[in-house]
């Protein structure tokens, strides 16, 4: 592993973190993806013929009292800003789900998007500032 950090978004209705691991390869980002999702037994019953194209992987879950609702994974060589942001995306739309209580009712749009692009940028930021550290 070449890095393992999490960011905290403050700015919300309730505190919450996305942890950042970055993998030496893609296949030991996609040993460790199959590893979590053994180790929570996945409910989409992700195997590895699934990751096994994987460049980045983002799990998302949410957990009472624990304010990490994300963990995205990367790995070199594949650290470029289009993975980067695709992979923080996703991650950015779970945490405007857990901000808006899964509130179906609440589509994300134009009109109310600037918490979730100020968040996904945040999320890009601090990582695209942490692989400049490594």
């Amino acid at each position: 592993m070449l890095a393992d950090f999490t960011i905290n978004i403050l700015e919300g209705r309730k505190p919450m973190a996305v942890r950042v691991v970055i993998h030496e390869s893609p296949e030991e980002l996609r040993k460790a993806a199959q590893m979590h999702y053994n180790n929570w037994q996945d409910t989409r019953k992700t195997v590895v013929s699934d990751l096994m194209e994987a460049l980045g992987v983002c799990h998302r879950f949410h957990m009472a009292d624990d304010p990490v609702y994300a963990v995205v994974r990367l790995a070199e060589p594949n650290l470029g800003a289009g993975i980067v942001a695709h992979e923080m995306a996703h991650a950015a739309v779970w945490l405007w789900q857990i901000q808006t209580k899964f509130d179906k009712k609440i589509q994300l749009a134009c009109e109310n998007d600037e918490w979730f692009c100020w968040v996904l940028g945040e999320l890009v930021r601090h990582t695209h500032n942490k692989l400049w550290e490594h």
